[in-house]
Protein backbone atom coordinates (compact mmCIF):
# COMPACT_ATOMS: atom_id res chain seq x y z
CA UNK A 1 0.00 0.00 0.00
CA UNK A 2 1.04 3.04 -0.68
CA UNK A 3 0.71 6.32 1.10
CA UNK A 4 0.91 10.16 0.61
CA UNK A 5 2.44 11.68 3.70
CA UNK A 6 1.30 15.75 3.52
CA UNK A 7 1.80 17.87 6.97
CA UNK A 8 -0.89 18.22 8.65
CA UNK A 9 -3.07 21.13 9.28
CA UNK A 10 -6.79 22.41 9.37
CA UNK A 11 -8.86 25.46 8.57
CA UNK A 12 -11.30 26.22 11.10
CA UNK A 13 -13.74 29.24 11.10
CA UNK A 14 -13.77 31.21 14.35
CA UNK A 15 -15.80 34.46 15.02
CA UNK A 16 -15.99 34.86 11.35
CA UNK A 17 -12.25 34.97 11.22
CA UNK A 18 -10.38 31.89 8.94
CA UNK A 19 -7.28 30.71 10.84
CA UNK A 20 -5.10 27.69 10.24
CA UNK A 21 -4.74 25.46 13.38
CA UNK A 22 -3.02 22.02 13.69
CA UNK A 23 -5.16 19.39 13.83
CA UNK A 24 -5.27 17.04 16.81
CA UNK A 25 -4.54 13.88 16.42
CA UNK A 26 -6.24 10.48 17.52
CA UNK A 27 -3.29 9.04 19.69
CA UNK A 28 -4.64 5.56 19.12
CA UNK A 29 -4.51 5.82 15.61
CA UNK A 30 -1.06 8.39 15.70
CA UNK A 31 2.04 5.81 15.05
CA UNK A 32 5.58 6.96 16.30
CA UNK A 33 9.39 6.16 14.72
CA UNK A 34 12.41 6.71 16.97
CA UNK A 35 14.55 7.12 14.08
CA UNK A 36 18.41 7.07 14.87
CA UNK A 37 21.31 8.12 12.42
CA UNK A 38 24.37 5.73 11.76
CA UNK A 39 26.02 7.86 9.53
CA UNK A 40 29.84 7.58 10.39
CA UNK A 41 32.05 5.07 10.54
CA UNK A 42 31.45 2.62 14.07
CA UNK A 43 33.88 3.40 16.26
CA UNK A 44 32.32 3.68 19.36
CA UNK A 45 28.66 1.86 20.40
CA UNK A 46 27.50 4.26 22.85
CA UNK A 47 25.22 6.80 21.35
CA UNK A 48 23.35 4.42 19.32
CA UNK A 49 22.89 2.34 22.14
CA UNK A 50 21.54 4.77 24.18
CA UNK A 51 18.82 5.77 21.95
CA UNK A 52 18.08 2.18 21.20
CA UNK A 53 17.28 1.94 24.74
CA UNK A 54 15.24 4.99 24.91
CA UNK A 55 13.23 4.27 22.24
CA UNK A 56 12.58 0.62 23.24
CA UNK A 57 11.68 1.66 26.93
CA UNK A 58 9.07 4.62 25.56
CA UNK A 59 6.14 2.87 25.36
CA UNK A 60 4.90 5.61 22.94
CA UNK A 61 7.20 4.73 20.07
CA UNK A 62 5.95 2.18 17.71
CA UNK A 63 8.88 1.41 15.73
CA UNK A 64 12.81 2.00 15.50
CA UNK A 65 14.05 3.38 12.25
CA UNK A 66 17.88 2.72 11.70
CA UNK A 67 19.58 4.80 8.96
CA UNK A 68 22.41 3.56 7.93
CA UNK A 69 25.43 5.77 5.80
CA UNK A 70 28.19 4.03 6.65
CA UNK A 71 31.69 2.44 6.10
CA UNK A 72 31.89 -0.02 9.40
CA UNK A 73 34.55 -0.28 11.79
CA UNK A 74 35.47 -2.26 14.91
CA UNK A 75 34.14 -5.65 15.06
CA UNK A 76 33.32 -5.48 19.03
CA UNK A 77 31.64 -2.25 18.32
CA UNK A 78 29.13 -3.16 15.62
CA UNK A 79 28.64 -6.50 17.49
CA UNK A 80 27.54 -5.28 20.16
CA UNK A 81 24.88 -2.64 18.46
CA UNK A 82 23.48 -5.29 16.94
CA UNK A 83 22.76 -7.43 20.27
CA UNK A 84 21.39 -4.36 21.40
CA UNK A 85 18.91 -3.93 18.10
CA UNK A 86 18.48 -7.96 18.50
CA UNK A 87 17.13 -6.78 22.60
CA UNK A 88 15.19 -3.84 21.43
CA UNK A 89 13.13 -5.76 18.31
CA UNK A 90 11.83 -8.02 21.44
CA UNK A 91 9.42 -4.84 21.92
CA UNK A 92 9.08 -3.27 18.66
CA UNK A 93 10.34 -3.18 14.96
CA UNK A 94 13.80 -2.27 14.09
CA UNK A 95 14.01 -1.34 10.03
CA UNK A 96 16.94 -0.17 8.63
CA UNK A 97 17.64 1.88 6.21
CA UNK A 98 20.53 1.82 4.08
CA UNK A 99 20.69 4.87 2.60
CA UNK A 100 24.07 5.23 0.91
CA UNK A 101 26.39 2.65 2.56
CA UNK A 102 26.64 -0.69 5.14
CA UNK A 103 29.53 -2.28 4.64
CA UNK A 104 31.56 -4.13 7.00
CA UNK A 105 30.92 -3.74 10.44
CA UNK A 106 27.78 -1.15 9.32
CA UNK A 107 26.16 -4.37 7.68
CA UNK A 108 26.42 -6.56 10.68
CA UNK A 109 24.80 -3.99 12.47
CA UNK A 110 21.86 -3.65 10.01
CA UNK A 111 21.57 -7.45 9.39
CA UNK A 112 20.24 -7.96 12.84
CA UNK A 113 16.73 -5.03 12.23
CA UNK A 114 13.86 -6.62 11.53
CA UNK A 115 13.93 -5.36 7.46
CA UNK A 116 16.62 -3.92 5.50
CA UNK A 117 15.47 -1.50 2.89
CA UNK A 118 18.09 0.09 0.50
CA UNK A 119 17.90 1.85 -2.61
CA UNK A 120 19.41 0.39 -5.85
CA UNK A 121 22.68 2.04 -5.95
CA UNK A 122 23.08 1.35 -2.42
CA UNK A 123 26.62 -0.65 -1.39
CA UNK A 124 25.85 -3.92 0.74
CA UNK A 125 28.25 -6.36 2.07
CA UNK A 126 31.87 -6.00 2.16
CA UNK A 127 31.61 -9.16 4.93
CA UNK A 128 35.27 -9.19 5.58
CA UNK A 129 37.72 -8.74 8.04
CA UNK A 130 41.01 -6.40 7.77
CA UNK A 131 44.03 -5.21 9.74
CA UNK A 132 46.74 -2.74 8.80
CA UNK A 133 50.11 -3.07 10.40
CA UNK A 134 51.36 0.27 12.53
CA UNK A 135 54.42 2.19 10.93
CA UNK A 136 57.67 1.27 12.46
CA UNK A 137 57.81 2.39 16.43
CA UNK A 138 61.67 3.44 16.80
CA UNK A 139 61.34 3.71 20.47
CA UNK A 140 63.08 0.69 22.20
CA UNK A 141 60.50 -1.26 24.64
CA UNK A 142 61.06 -4.34 26.67
CA UNK A 143 57.99 -6.73 27.25
CA UNK A 144 57.44 -10.11 29.15
CA UNK A 145 55.59 -12.52 26.73
CA UNK A 146 56.49 -12.83 23.07
CA UNK A 147 53.33 -11.47 21.26
CA UNK A 148 52.52 -8.81 23.66
CA UNK A 149 54.56 -6.15 21.25
CA UNK A 150 55.43 -7.83 17.62
CA UNK A 151 58.77 -8.09 16.29
CA UNK A 152 57.46 -5.46 13.48
CA UNK A 153 56.40 -2.69 15.71
CA UNK A 154 60.24 -2.57 16.50
CA UNK A 155 61.63 -3.26 13.31
CA UNK A 156 59.81 -2.32 10.31
CA UNK A 157 59.44 -5.30 8.66
CA UNK A 158 56.86 -8.47 9.71
CA UNK A 159 58.59 -12.37 10.50
CA UNK A 160 56.50 -14.95 9.50
CA UNK A 161 55.70 -16.05 12.84
CA UNK A 162 54.31 -12.86 13.50
CA UNK A 163 52.22 -12.91 10.60
CA UNK A 164 50.88 -16.17 11.28
CA UNK A 165 49.13 -15.27 14.50
CA UNK A 166 47.90 -11.78 12.78
CA UNK A 167 46.17 -13.83 10.24
CA UNK A 168 45.04 -16.64 12.76
CA UNK A 169 43.53 -14.12 14.53
CA UNK A 170 41.40 -12.33 11.31
CA UNK A 171 40.74 -16.20 10.20
CA UNK A 172 38.27 -16.71 13.12
CA UNK A 173 37.11 -12.94 13.03
CA UNK A 174 35.80 -13.78 9.54
CA UNK A 175 34.46 -16.92 11.13
CA UNK A 176 32.67 -15.12 13.64
CA UNK A 177 31.46 -12.37 11.38
CA UNK A 178 30.13 -15.17 8.57
CA UNK A 179 28.64 -16.85 10.82
CA UNK A 180 26.79 -14.35 12.71
CA UNK A 181 25.36 -12.73 9.23
CA UNK A 182 24.43 -16.08 8.47
CA UNK A 183 22.10 -16.88 11.64
CA UNK A 184 20.37 -13.02 12.14
CA UNK A 185 19.71 -13.59 7.93
CA UNK A 186 19.14 -17.21 7.52
CA UNK A 187 21.93 -17.64 4.86
CA UNK A 188 23.62 -20.82 4.77
CA UNK A 189 27.07 -19.66 5.40
CA UNK A 190 29.43 -20.81 3.14
CA UNK A 191 27.00 -18.35 0.82
CA UNK A 192 28.29 -15.61 2.83
CA UNK A 193 32.07 -16.98 2.96
CA UNK A 194 31.79 -17.33 -1.01
CA UNK A 195 30.64 -13.90 -1.02
CA UNK A 196 34.49 -13.35 -0.77
CA UNK A 197 33.62 -9.56 0.99
CA UNK A 198 32.49 -8.32 -1.84
CA UNK A 199 30.56 -5.00 -2.20
CA UNK A 200 27.27 -5.34 -3.49
CA UNK A 201 24.85 -3.13 -5.23
CA UNK A 202 21.86 -2.89 -3.75
CA UNK A 203 19.90 -5.00 -6.44
CA UNK A 204 22.72 -7.48 -6.03
CA UNK A 205 22.63 -7.66 -2.70
CA UNK A 206 18.45 -8.41 -2.77
CA UNK A 207 19.27 -11.39 -5.09
CA UNK A 208 21.88 -13.27 -2.59
CA UNK A 209 19.34 -12.32 0.66
CA UNK A 210 21.30 -9.32 1.97
CA UNK A 211 18.47 -6.84 2.40
CA UNK A 212 14.70 -7.05 1.89
CA UNK A 213 13.71 -4.53 -0.10
CA UNK A 214 14.71 -2.01 -2.44
CA UNK A 215 13.30 1.77 -1.61
CA UNK A 216 13.54 4.89 -0.48
CA UNK A 217 12.70 6.12 2.70
CA UNK A 218 9.00 6.35 1.41
CA UNK A 219 9.08 2.94 1.59
CA UNK A 220 10.37 2.90 4.91
CA UNK A 221 7.39 4.55 6.02
CA UNK A 222 4.51 2.51 4.13
CA UNK A 223 6.37 -0.92 5.54
CA UNK A 224 6.60 0.83 9.64
CA UNK A 225 2.41 1.48 8.63
CA UNK A 226 1.95 -1.80 7.83
CA UNK A 227 3.76 -3.33 10.68
CA UNK A 228 2.06 -1.00 13.23
CA UNK A 229 -1.05 -0.95 11.61
CA UNK A 230 -2.21 -4.75 12.08
CA UNK A 231 -0.63 -4.54 15.90
CA UNK A 232 -2.86 -1.08 16.59
CA UNK A 233 -5.98 -2.61 14.85
CA UNK A 234 -6.69 0.53 14.10
CA UNK A 235 -6.14 2.87 10.42
CA UNK A 236 -3.76 5.23 11.00
CA UNK A 237 -3.85 8.76 10.87
CA UNK A 238 -0.73 10.01 11.34
CA UNK A 239 3.38 9.30 11.14
CA UNK A 240 5.12 11.28 13.84
CA UNK A 241 8.81 10.78 13.11
CA UNK A 242 10.86 11.94 16.18
CA UNK A 243 14.24 12.28 14.92
CA UNK A 244 16.21 14.07 18.12
CA UNK A 245 15.22 15.31 21.28
CA UNK A 246 13.93 18.65 20.09
CA UNK A 247 13.06 17.81 16.62
CA UNK A 248 9.75 16.02 15.46
CA UNK A 249 7.95 15.71 12.14
CA UNK A 250 4.38 14.98 11.41
CA UNK A 251 2.55 13.23 8.36
CA UNK A 252 -0.64 12.76 7.47
CA UNK A 253 -1.81 9.32 5.97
Amino acid sequence: MKYHFLLIAAVVALQGEIKMVKKQPDEQAAITIGYIALIKPIEDFNETVKLLKKYSDDPAIDCIVLQIDSPGGSPGNSQIIADFILWARETKPVIAFVSGSGTSGAYWVAAACSTIIAPETALIGSIGVVSELPKKNPAITFTAGRFKRPHYLAKGVIDPEDAQVIQERLNLTFDIFCENISQLRNIPVETIRNLEAKVLLATQALEVGLIDEIGTLQQVYDTVVDLVADKKKCLPTLLRVITSPDECFEFAL
